[in-house]
C-alpha cells in the first residue's frame, strides 16, 4: 500500500494486501497512464495493474457471512489462491465430490461466481464452462415444524465425538468435518425441528448439531 497514488517506493507504508482479499475502494485515479485506488478504509493507495501485470481487479455482488456448499461435480476441485479461474492461483488443495465447506465470502468477477472458504484454503468457483460445481446446501423450510431463534447453552453428553452439519439434516452429505467432543459447551442460537428432531445451530456459526439421534440423548440444554 502508498501513501498516494505513485508506484515509488517512498511512498510505501509497509502495509500489504494479501492474494485474494476483497477491499472496498472509494475513489479510482489516473496517474501518468496507471489507475490507482482509494481504499475506504483509509489505509492508502494501490495500483490497479504493474509491469502489465494486472493487481487489482473489480468484484461485484461482493457478500460476507456464512453459507455452506457441496461439491456436486464429478471430479476434484481445486482451490484458488484468488477469485480466479486461472492456473496461476492454484493452490494443490482438493475439494471432492460431495465435501462440504462452509464459505464466509462470495463475490462475482468477470461474470463467475466464486466462494472463499471459511477455513482459509482459499477459493473455489461457483460454476466452470456451464457446470454447476458447488451447491448451497439448504434446509427444506418445508420439513420445519418448530423453530426459535434465542440464545442457549448445551453440553454434549454422549460419549462419542458429534460432526457438525451444513444443515439441520442427518444427511452424510451435509457432514462438514468439524467435530464437538464429549463434555464441550456451546452456545446455540436457532433451534428447529426436522421429522421430529431437534437440531441447534452453533452461534459461531459452524453449522448444526442433532439433540438426539437413534432414540440417544447427544445434547442437553444447561440451565
Amino acid at each position: 500500500i502508498r501513501a498516494s497514488p505513485t508506484y515509488a517506493d517512498d511512498a510505501r507504508i509497509g502495509h500489504f494486501l494479501h492474494p485474494g482479499q476483497v477491499v472496498s475502494v472509494d475513489d479510482r485515479r489516473m496517474v501518468t497512464g496507471s489507475w490507482f485506488l482509494h481504499l475506504a478504509d483509509g489505509r492508502g493507495w494501490v495500483f490497479e495493474t504493474k509491469e502489465r501485470l494486472l493487481v487489482m481487479t473489480q468484484a461485484h455482488d461482493f457478500e460476507r457471512g456464512l453459507w455452506h456448499y457441496s461439491v456436486v461435480c464429478e471430479d476434484d476441485v481445486e482451490t484458488r489462491l484468488t477469485p480466479t479461474y486461472s492456473d496461476d492461483a492454484r493452490t494443490g488443495l482438493i475439494l471432492g465430490s460431495g465435501d462440504c465447506i462452509a464459505a464466509d465470502e462470495r463475490c462475482s468477477v468477470a461474470g463467475a461466481r466464486f466462494l472463499k472458504l471459511a477455513d482459509g484454503r482459499g477459493w473455489v468457483f461457483e460454476t466452470k464452462d456451464r457446470l454447476l460445481v458447488m451447491s448451497e446446501i439448504r434446509a427444506k423450510a418445508t420439513e420445519a415444524r418448530d423453530f426459535a431463534r434465542g440464545l442457549w447453552h448445551y453440553t454434549v453428553v454422549c460419549d462419542d465425538d458429534v460432526e457438525i452439519r451444513a444443515a439441520p439434516t442427518y444427511s452424510d452429505e451435509a457432514r462438514t468435518g468439524l467435530t464437538i467432543h464429549p463434555g464441550d459447551c456451546v452456545a446455540v442460537d436457532e433451534r428447529c425441528r426436522v421429522a421430529a428432531t431437534w437440531f441447534l445451530r452453533l452461534a459461531d456459526g459452524r453449522g448444526w448439531v442433532f439433540e438426539s439421534k437413534d432414540s440417544r440423548r447427544v445434547m442437553m440444554m444447561l440451565h
